[in-house]
């Protein structure tokens, strides 16, 4: 297992404390192939700690790195592969209910390639659903805070807005132009003008750089990032 524990300077913040016991409850609901099942919790001696099983692999990031550092490209097939098991984990936490049947409405909210992990069996799982939003999470979001990394997040999580499951689906577009173009769909020289291209410029043509790609491909990246 990976045993996920506080730094002691955080272990004394109601608020961290509260964020991990989110996380807790949360990823314990979730109970899916491709998800990142948790084993068990509790605290000790060192107080709170989250143990969750441990994938034998690498993060999607990792394996990106590899691939577009030696210059060969993802196929099609390949990229396919990779988005059928995370829209299932998807689906499932989209569709999580409360032991009363109230939808929780939770999204991952920090969907990104280093939170995709492939192990060496060909198993795809999503990690980290810490920064998931639900209506019945224990700490409320500060408000105009942005939890995410700028490069993957929707345009309406970047202005520090409510977020819905089209949020995670947004996320998803990103790694996917990613996947099959090497580069993302919005290119900055820092955050503040990558944060204005996201608001206001439309994707970079993925046709343009992969001339070759299935259209119907295109088609499904580009719904993602409507």
């Amino acid at each position: 297992v990976a045993v996920k524990r506080l730094h002691p300077h955080l272990a004394s913040d109601p608020a961290f404390v509260n964020q991990f016991r989110d996380e807790m409850w949360m990823t314990a609901a979730l109970r899916h192939p491709n998800i990142v099942e948790v084993v068990g919790w509790g605290s000790d001696d060192r107080g709170l700690y989250l143990a969750v099983e441990l994938v034998q692999g690498v993060s999607l990031a990792r394996l990106m790195k590899t691939i577009f550092d030696t210059g060969e490209a993802f196929t099609e097939r390949m990229v396919v592969f990779v988005l059928r098991q995370i829209c299932r984990g998807l689906v499932k936490a989209h569709a999580l209910k409360s032991p009363q049947g109230e939808p929780l409405n939770l999204v991952h909210r920090d969907l990104t390639p280093g939170n995709i992990l492939c192990s060496f069996q060909g198993d795809v799982k999503i990690a980290d659903f810490g920064l998931a939003k639900a209506k019945q999470r224990i700490t409320r979001t500060l408000t105009g805070m942005v939890k995410g990394q700028l490069a993957y997040i929707s345009p309406e999580q970047a202005l520090g807005k409510e977020v819905d499951a089209r949020a995670d689906i947004f996320s998803l577009g990103v790694m996917l132009f990613e996947l099959f173009a090497g580069r993302r769909p919005w290119v900055a020289s820092n955050e503040m003008e990558l944060a204005q291209l996201l608001m206001t410029a439309p994707p970079t043509d993925l046709v343009k750089l992969r001339p070759k790609i299935h259209r119907e491909l295109v088609g499904i990246v580009n719904e993602c990032l409507e």
